[in-house]
């Protein structure tokens, strides 16, 4: 019986690993390319937002290509937040650190074609942030996209 001998391992050379890492971001700018959220804008409607626990607001979703407003999407998830650098909460530490503060959200309807309406805790003045899924017709996957928006006076 024959017995062989493992070789030892050798390590890519730099050549080997930029065309590894280009492949990976070429593969990688592809797939998000591929989703089509890049096609899509999210926007509140009229801002500031109130503040309040039971806030309602208006989004508007527009194709950037045709500059049209999009009707008849399905909102399939959404996510509220607030972040906050940790230096403006009191005896917390360190200061570099941000705190993100979440905000129960949830989607109403569509009050006109092209709006979709959301009720949002939105607890405290400040920048906020909504994330949104939504299955647009026409498109094979859903979209995911985000809108800063101002809360407060």
């Amino acid at each position: 019986m024959k017995r062989h001998r493992a070789s030892p391992a050798t390590n890519p050379s730099p050549q080997a690993l930029g065309i590894i890492a280009a492949a990976l971001i070429s593969v990688s700018a592809t797939a998000h390319a591929a989703d089509g959220s890049l096609d899509y804008r999210f926007e509140v409607v009229d801002q500031p937002v109130a503040v309040n626990a039971r806030s309602e607001f208006d989004v508007r979703l527009t194709n950037v290509t045709t500059g049209q407003q999009v009707d008849n999407a399905t909102v399939t998830g959404s996510i509220l937040n607030m972040s906050m650098p940790r230096h403006l909460i009191k005896g917390s530490s360190p200061d570099w650190m941000t705190y993100e503060m979440w905000g129960e959200v949830h989607f109403l309807g569509t009050p006109a074609p092209g709006l979709y309406r959301f009720l949002g805790d939105v607890s405290m003045p400040g920048v906020w942030k909504l994330r949104v899924s939504a299955k647009v017709p026409g498109e094979p996957e859903a979209i995911n996209g985000s809108v800063r928006f101002k809360a407060g006076h």
